[in-house]
């Protein structure tokens, strides 16, 4: 993992779009991978440390993603769409902080785009934090 040291700007646009299939290819982890977050989940990567990752996300109208955690304190800020957490709406403008507890959601009838903000580098657990 590249640890950067400099300032850098980026552009979206020319940053490219990884799905679950691009980032995990085939296999029995892919396959839990698949039935965790889907198979066409699109991640961007702005920048990923180990003091800070940061992800532009965007989901098909409908798509979910099963409970599940980082590891990390993980801030998600709505930029379009909307993302379902149980019976909470999350739309533009709002977002949702979680301190390394496990959380689903499904996306709103439009889709979804949106930042994810994590402190350090993120894994992925199904388990308790505390178990």
């Amino acid at each position: 993992m590249e640890e950067h040291s400099q300032p850098f700007f980026y552009d979206l646009a020319d940053l490219p779009g990884q799905t679950i299939v691009d980032l995990m290819g085939e296999g029995e982890q892919a396959e839990q991978m698949y039935e965790l977050f889907g198979r066409d989940l699109v991640t961007k990567t702005i920048l990923h440390s180990t003091k800070l990752s940061v992800y532009h996300e965007r989901a098909k109208p409908g798509e979910r993603v099963k409970p599940h955690r980082h590891g990390t304190h993980q801030l998600t800020h709505v930029l379009s769409g909307e993302l379902v957490f149980g019976a909470r709406r999350v739309g533009p403008g709002m977002g949702y902080f979680s301190p390394d507890k496990l959380y689903s959601w499904r996306a709103g009838d439009e889709g979804a785009e949106w930042i994810e903000i994590h402190a350090g580098e993120p894994g992925i657990f199904v388990d308790r934090p505390d178990a």
